[in-house]
């Protein structure tokens, strides 16, 4: 069978301290990834982005820094038994610098439930905290945002 790869986007915020949010997933503990999701039919990226960051962060006071000009794609592991590994190859996402407005933040009561944390980490400890068949779309994304040394 040969899949398509889903199209996507993922947000990466920076607070003024250097730290980027990530959120544990609801279903794996110590699962945690980028807030991100897919690109809907007739919707476009920049538009995904915003309707994602507002499903999963429960916020939408945040502005756009940057944005890849390119996608980064990655496959799922061939072992993956969830839902959207059956029905897509991979992912190539957009990738996005995020800044909050206003002291706006991460809010779990009205994101709909797909983290059950969220936590500011580093920008390499972020990379280490991803699950292994991510971590090299991690370093690509972060390296065109600049969050991530080139010689890295």
């Amino acid at each position: 069978m040969n899949l398509e790869m889903r199209l996507g986007v993922v947000g990466v915020f920076q607070n003024d301290e250097g730290l980027v949010l990530v959120g544990e997933r609801r279903r794996e503990m110590n699962s945690w990834q980028f807030p991100q999701g897919g690109v809907d039919a007739g919707e476009t990226a920049d538009q995904a982005v915003n309707r994602e960051m507002r499903e999963e962060l429960g916020c939408d006071k945040f502005e756009i820094v940057k944005k890849s000009e390119n996608m980064i794609s990655y496959d799922f592991p061939t072992d993956l038994n969830s839902r959207i590994a059956k029905q897509f190859r991979g992912q190539s996402q957009y990738w996005y610098l995020l800044n909050f407005k206003d002291g706006d933040g991460p809010d779990l009561s009205k994101a709909d439930h797909e983290f059950r944390a969220f936590r500011w980490l580093s920008v390499e400890s972020a990379v280490k905290s991803v699950i292994p068949w991510k971590r090299e779309a991690y370093i690509k994304g972060l390296k065109i945002l600049g969050l991530l040394n080139e010689d890295r």
